[in-house]
């Protein structure tokens, strides 16, 4: 009796729920012209929620939504780009500390022209999920993949390998710095440095990050949190964070973003504290609109001498254009 499309596909981050008709024995609505983008939606039923059964696309962690890509220029990031010019993604098994030492699987991306002997270990980049995602949601529903091979095709990526693990079930810090880092470090050709090694993530995964930059600063030199949100402890050291980290970027949706206070409570926390970073206020709510361009905006500034002393508690408006998402 009650049947809606409900996604992501109005202008300006909204998320409408559009009416279907029936007609005869079919529930048909006309949508669009929709901007170039990546999109997902699905079906409500009588409220509930069901997946377009004739759309192959799937997202694993998200059964019941269906994604579609809209093609053109302001979509190209987000787009496949030319067979044999992306970087590889393979996936990755390495013991966990979670339920007594079990394997567990995360993905990897190499750049193009990945060299395993190459003289220079690669930086390293880990990019966690959200809360009930798991390690697939990057790259199924927030266009990692793309979003990296287009960057490095324009020249605008430092060569990196990027990690996507599985945050569930642990205490991350621990699982990152003692099962999962010391893996990647036996697998591949990468650097031990701690200032060539990045750690982000959305909502549940910038939670994560923040624990374990607050404890852990001087193993890193670049973190992300994106729609994330927390105090500073007591027991951080602000001058070791400072001195740690080329750039500390914080990222959120606007107003309808339900973190958007809490965030705005972690930028007043690092402010007060006297931590040095970046603040970028997009447009769109708790979703991957956000976060994707989040990527979008931080991938690039990594392991690049565009950091540090240009971005000391600045915000988006204060960046010089071509620097931040919404310039």
């Amino acid at each position: 009796t009650d049947v809606t499309v409900w996604g992501n596909f109005n202008p300006g981050g909204s998320w409408p729920r559009v009416p279907m008709e029936k007609v005869g024995d079919r529930w048909r609505v006309t949508i669009g012209p929709v901007d170039p983008w990546f999109y997902y939606y699905r079906i409500m039923v009588n409220g509930v929620g069901f997946k377009d059964t004739s759309n192959p696309g799937t997202m694993t962690t998200e059964t019941t939504w269906s994604p579609f890509l809209v093609p053109g220029e302001a979509a190209r990031l987000v787009t496949d780009v030319p067979e044999g010019e992306g970087g590889n993604l393979e996936e990755f098994t390495f013991a966990s500390s979670a339920a007594g030492g079990t394997q567990r699987t995360a993905l990897v991306w190499t750049p193009p022209g990945y060299d395993p002997d190459r003289a220079q270990g690669y930086p390293v980049f880990f990019l966690q999920h959200g809360g009930g995602q798991s390690y697939t949601d990057w790259t199924d529903v927030g266009r990692a993949r793309q979003i990296l091979d287009n960057h490095h095709r324009d020249n605008n990526l430092a060569d990196m390998v990027v990690v996507m693990a599985n945050g569930n079930g642990v205490n991350f810090p621990n699982e990152l710095r003692n099962f999962l880092r010391p893996a990647i470090q036996d697998a591949y050709n990468v650097s031990e440095r701690p200032a060539d090694y990045a750690l982000a993530g959305l909502s549940l995964g910038a939670g994560h990050t923040f624990s374990t930059i607050m404890a852990f600063p001087q193993e890193f030199g670049y973190a992300g949190m994106f729609s994330g949100f927390g105090s500073v402890p007591a027991s951080a050291d602000p001058d070791l964070i400072n001195e740690s980290l080329r750039l500390f970027y914080v990222g959120t949706g606007d107003i309808t973003d339900f973190t958007f206070n809490a965030t705005m409570s972690l930028r007043n926390s690092l402010l007060n504290r006297g931590v040095n970073h970046e603040f970028h206020i997009g447009i769109g709510p708790h979703g991957w609109d956000t976060w994707q361009r989040n990527l979008i905006d931080f991938a690039p500034r990594l392991f690049s001498p565009w950091t540090k002393d240009d971005c000391k508690n600045s915000s988006w408006q204060d960046f010089p254009a071509g620097h931040g998402f919404l310039n």
